[in-house]
């Protein structure tokens, strides 16, 4: 099998970004786009010794479960790689995506449930960031970039983001060009407008917008006083925030910002709780299904009144809070400073008096608590795609909470963490949760119980 081959393929798996699996002559094809139970003629386009790529150029047989892209431009933008894909079948691949990810850690556990999908699974997504870029012929652009590129991708709308959110970005961008800003070419690191970040709150609709810019001359440019004399104008809008990123890397938010409209957050429920969001804030994108995972979470942990409950990688408190009023203290670890500022004011908005956040490492806070003799019950844990590192996991043991709640947006990390708890925890039933459909993402909640000794 050689580079531009053309061969005939029987599609016997899904992978982890959705694509179709194949195997000719010993070698693994993957084919982005085809579904499982297809037979497609492809073209190979990349050649590896344990693997190939291939490329759709004609489908032979076609599933029953695919449906046709609602965006015009889902071939070339790198966001939604599961539009092709009936729902109903997406869940289903979800799940047999965890299930091929335990096994490969060979982790034991009770139960693999459905996944918990959406009812309608569009414009859930309540944050938005859109890079701002000038090409080297002097055009700017506003959209998502394209798969595996930074290249800028226009599209009239984007169906997962919010309506509001989409129609305002767009809004935005064109004020700041009739203003004569330009934006970010990223070869020559020139520019001025680098993102467009809007948070929009779903049950509050209080919408944040943030401005990041190249250069912190533009912190005073009188320009950005004569936009948010415009943009106040939109009821929603609560607050309109600059944010500094001069260096040349792909992180999108700097450090250092100015608030020049309100006072730089907004406000969402979960549930019963309210709580503060500020730019840099960690907060669910699907509030709608952030609720449905952290029910999900409240029901397996069957807390009890007199529990202590550390909730490490807390962001602005959205677990904590909300399982604050069936435990006796919940202590709340967060790296980002700004979000331990608004986990705190969370605690105040909802008059919860049982709970305390503090900003530092899980490693190093976790030592903390150790000196002061405070020990869990249980604790929980939604750490970022990478996962929990070894010090926290072996501090976790150390501690040995009677439960731990584990919350993941990433299958690979979670398997991998729970093989190494399982050593001393049983694995209890494993309940995914579709927090971005037409995606490959998928989060999973499950309660690991200490074994007796």
């Amino acid at each position: 099998m050689k580079k531009n081959d053309e061969i005939e393929l029987e599609i016997i798996d899904n992978g982890i970004n959705l694509e179709g699996i194949a195997r000719a002559e010993n070698k693994v094809v993957f084919v982005p786009g085809a579904i499982e139970g297809e037979k497609v003629l492809a073209k190979i386009i990349k050649v590896n010794s344990s693997y190939c790529i291939g490329k759709i150029e004609n489908i032979i047989e076609r599933s029953p479960d695919r449906v046709e892209p609602f965006c015009s431009v889902y071939k070339r933008c790198g966001g939604c790689s599961g539009q092709h894909i009936r729902y109903k079948k997406q869940l289903d691949i979800k799940r047999e995506l965890v299930k091929n990810t335990l096994a490969k850690q060979k982790v034991e556990y009770k139960a693999l449930d459905s996944v918990i999908g959406m009812g309608i699974p569009l414009t859930y997504r309540n944050k938005a960031q859109y890079p701002v870029r000038k090409t080297i012929e002097g055009e700017n652009k506003i959209g998502f970039y394209a798969k595996r590129s930074h290249e800028v991708i226009e599209n009239e709308e984007c169906l997962i983001q919010n309506e509001e959110i989409d129609k305002l970005s767009k809004e935005i961008f064109k004020l700041l060009l009739l203003k004569g800003f330009s934006g970010y070419n990223e070869q020559n690191g020139i520019g001025d407008i680098r993102h467009i970040l809007i948070r929009r709150g779903y049950h509050t609709s209080e919408t944040m917008v943030v401005i990041v810019v190249n250069n912190k001359e533009l912190f005073e440019d009188v320009r950005m006083e004569e936009i948010v004399n415009i943009l106040k104008d939109n009821d929603s809008i609560k607050t309109i925030v600059l944010n500094l990123n001069s260096s040349r890397t792909n992180e999108i938010l700097g450090k250092e910002e100015k608030i020049i409209y309100g006072n730089g957050y907004i406000t969402d429920f979960v549930g019963k709780y309210k709580y503060y969001i500020s730019s840099k804030s960690f907060f669910q994108v699907n509030t709608v299904q952030a609720e449905v995972l952290y029910n999900e979470l409240k029901k397996k942990l069957k807390l009890k009144k007199d529990d202590i409950l550390f909730d490490l990688y807390s962001g602005v408190g959205s677990i904590g809070i909300f399982l604050s009023d069936s435990v006796k203290k919940v202590y709340g670890i967060e790296i980002e400073k700004q979000a331990v500022k608004m986990a705190n004011m969370n605690l105040k908005i909802n008059n919860v008096t049982n709970a305390e956040y503090i900003a530092g490492s899980v490693e190093d806070k976790i030592v903390e608590f150790e000196k002061r003799s405070i020990h869990p019950d249980v604790i929980v844990v939604d750490p970022p795609r990478k996962g929990l590192d070894l010090e926290s996991i072996e501090y976790i043991i150390k501690f040995r909470p009677k439960k731990i709640g584990y919350v993941s947006c990433n299958p690979a990390t979670f398997a991998r963490d729970l093989k190494l708890l399982s050593q001393y925890y049983l694995v209890g039933t494993i309940t995914p949760v579709d927090l971005f459909p037409n995606s490959e993402h998928v989060e999973c909640v499950t309660v690991l119980t200490l074994k007796n000794d």
